[in-house]
């Protein structure tokens, strides 16, 4: 955990404020982008910031901190000559107790000291992955702040186009998060496990989720309450372990435990075979005919072993990109197979 003391004391480091230093390479810019433009490009569709938002050339958002809300900002410092983030309380407790809580929140959620270098190691021997981290360079997969929102918003995003679960988990948020007002702006903050545990599967119908989601989340909502749901002691457990104490949870399906492993509990070896924008990506970028099965994906992913998460969220980043760029793409790697075949 960083010592927030001593950095809010470096002269180059604003008050109410730390740097972290971060593993090279690191780029901060593409770790934001699949989060702020979520497919906006392909889709051809804009979408307003719902909980992570980009202002003033900060990434910002609401975290709970001591029982307390918390606006926070994340930048990269133009002054240092190694990798670094300085976070700065923008509304909330600026004190030393309350940085070190907020560094540690930080470093987690983008993965400051992880080493990525093995992947770029393993991702040399694969045509398409070396294409896609050489352009995508430094990018991290960035993890939610918390689990049980990320559990509710797979829930919700599962079945359902990207525009549709846009508008759901909107209106989720503005029916049951307390906002946030800063400087004249409003920022969202997502629900607590107390406010959609009292809440009935009607009320939630309302707001176009369907009858077994509704059921779901509630009844997660209730065990997070009751503790017989511990969803952030889950990042203390082996992926294994994990992946079975959220599958126990009626309407967490193997997909849902997937996403969840991969954004928000760090595992740097899941494979959501059966997701329908992975599979497109890799027909696309191996040069398949057909969109490959789950077993297909899963052959095709023994060369990512380790590295499965970060192999998945390079080739879903894609979808950041507009159509024109990935057809490129696709078409050099064509050829640069066939040059490799002589």
């Amino acid at each position: 955990m960083p010592n927030a003391k001593n950095m809010a004391n470096d002269p180059a480091t604003p008050s109410g404020a730390l740097r972290l230093p971060v593993r090279a390479p690191f780029s901060l810019a593409h770790t934001l982008r699949f989060l702020l433009s979520p497919a906006k490009l392909l889709h051809r569709r804009h979408y307003e910031p719902l909980l992570d938002y980009y202002e003033e050339g900060e990434y910002r958002r609401v975290a709970e901190l001591n029982g307390q809300r918390v606006l926070y900002g994340v930048s990269e410092p133009q002054d240092m000559e190694k990798p670094q983030l300085q976070v700065r309380v923008l509304s909330g407790p600026d004190d030393a107790r309350s940085l070190q809580g907020l560094g540690a929140i930080v470093q987690r959620q983008f993965s400051t000291e992880l080493d990525i270098s093995p992947f770029y190691k393993l991702a040399e021997r694969d045509i398409a992955l070396s294409r896609l981290v050489a352009h995508f360079r430094g990018m991290r997969i960035l993890q939610s702040p918390s689990v049980f929102e990320t559990l509710v918003s797979a829930i919700l995003e599962r079945q359902v186009n990207l525009t549709f679960a846009y508008q759901v988990k909107k209106a989720l948020i503005e029916a049951y998060g307390l906002p946030l007002e800063y400087e004249g702006s409003r920022y969202s903050c997502f629900p607590e496990p107390a406010a959609l545990a009292i809440a009935t599967p009607r009320q939630l119908r309302r707001l176009q989720i369907s009858g077994p989601k509704a059921r779901s989340l509630i009844a997660i909502a209730r065990a997070v309450l009751d503790g017989s749901l511990d969803l952030e002691g889950l990042r203390q457990l082996d992926p294994a372990a994990a992946d079975a104490k959220l599958r126990a949870h009626k309407g967490v399906d193997p997909a849902t435990a997937q996403y969840v492993a991969l954004r928000a509990l760090g595992h740097l070896n899941c494979l959501p075979a059966a997701d329908v924008a992975l599979q497109k990506a890799i027909q696309r970028f191996y040069g398949l005919r057909k969109q490959p099965t789950p077993t297909r994906v899963e052959q095709i992913a023994r060369a990512w072993a380790g590295w499965r998460s970060y192999a998945t969220f390079y080739l879903w980043a894609t979808y950041c990109e507009d159509r024109s760029w990935n057809e490129r793409l696709a078409q050099e790697i064509k050829a640069s197979r066939r040059r490799e075949k002589g």
